[in-house]
């Protein structure tokens, strides 16, 4: 059973951000293949043919569609200016469940020193 999808319409500024984003040579590539996404789903392609042109799933067109029409940003406060790209947080992941991992980000010199052999 086909899930129907999800209109995306994007503003002049966010279809920018976009691009910007999409040609930034420092953007992971997973966020370059949800904003390749969600800019042919703004042309109006079908989940399919998005998916055989972005090189995933149709799942995943589905999936990041789906997150970026339902997503709402946070709520402002009245004297701040509105944010016209607010919506491209959605592209971010969202917080994984279970416990956070026990090392850090640079490693520990400590287990390390464990695993060599001693002479």
């Amino acid at each position: 059973m086909l899930v129907p999808h999800y209109e995306i319409r994007l503003s002049a500024a966010e279809r920018q951000g976009l691009a910007t984003l999409q040609r930034a040579g420092k953007t992971p590539q997973q966020a370059v293949r949800r904003v390749s996404i969600l800019l042919l789903a703004d042309a109006g392609l079908s989940n399919q043919a998005i998916a055989d042109q972005v090189g995933t799933s149709r799942n995943l067109v589905q999936k990041w569609r789906k997150r970026f029409a339902l997503y709402e940003p946070p709520p402002r406060l009245a004297e701040e200016e509105i944010d016209p790209v607010a919506r491209l947080a959605a592209l971010q992941d969202l917080p994984r469940s279970g416990r956070p991992p026990d090392f850090s980000p640079a490693g520990t010199t400590h287990d390390r020193r464990r695993r060599l052999p001693r002479r």
